[in-house]
């Protein structure tokens, strides 16, 4: 995607999400967006690449998200981040069941804390985090600017954007967090955490979006 970082994306199933790695060709170093379930078709590539897999970046807390962090984690020694308002997340969901899960992942251990401004360095990139709640209080948008492209989770989809039904979520931050990434040059490259990519400029309907607060 641009000179200095490559990007590969992975759908996998339960609910079809869709994991990227990062990687710098030079250096080797790697990142991984979200695991999902993604263990088993991810780590074969990151080995056939011969790459060193430093991070494990998850845009948000929920189970379709984060099921292999443990797996991943064990197997490179990479680090997970998660934002500090959903970290608590990584332990509740190995205590709940999930009727698209056969069984509740394992915990994973948030390593790196991340925040509003957090730059994850991978080779000679950075990706900077954005905080992009509404989906859950904690959700995140990865920017990776060098090559004009936004790791949205489930805040912005093709189309669509994350549901608001669940703990934690907020249809106000929601549409705050809509408005900043529209606000992103038109070009920008979104990559969704479901479903095909899309581009800022491709998502007008963003623009009529209102919200009313309530009196």
């Amino acid at each position: 995607m641009s000179r200095g970082v490559e990007v590969e994306s992975f759908s996998v199933p339960p609910l079809g999400n869709t994991v990227y790695l990062v990687y710098d060709p030079g250096s080797k170093e790697a990142a991984l967006i979200d695991t999902s379930c993604g263990a088993s078709v991810v780590l074969p590539r990151v080995a056939e690449l011969g790459l060193s897999l430093k991070h494990v970046l998850n845009t948000h807390g929920h189970a379709d998200h984060v099921a292999d962090n443990a797996a991943v984690a064990k197997a490179t020694g990479a680090k997970v981040g998660i934002h500090e308002a959903d970290a608590y997340r990584l332990e509740l969901v190995a205590r709940e069941s999930h009727p698209y899960l056969a069984a509740p992942p394992p915990p994973s251990k948030p390593d790196l804390v991340l925040k509003e401004g957090t730059v994850v360095r991978i080779g000679g990139s950075d990706l900077r985090v954005l905080h992009t709640p509404g989906h859950t209080e904690g959700s995140v948008s990865f920017h990776l600017p060098e090559a004009r492209c936004l790791f949205s989770g489930d805040t912005l989809l093709a189309g669509a954007f994350g549901s608001t039904a669940g703990l934690g979520s907020s249809p106000a931050r929601l549409w705050r967090s809509l408005e900043r990434i529209h606000a992103m040059p038109p070009e920008t490259r979104v990559l969704p955490g479901h479903g095909p990519p899309t581009r800022v400029g491709d998502e007008a309907w963003v623009a009529n979006l209102r919200y009313a607060a309530p009196h």
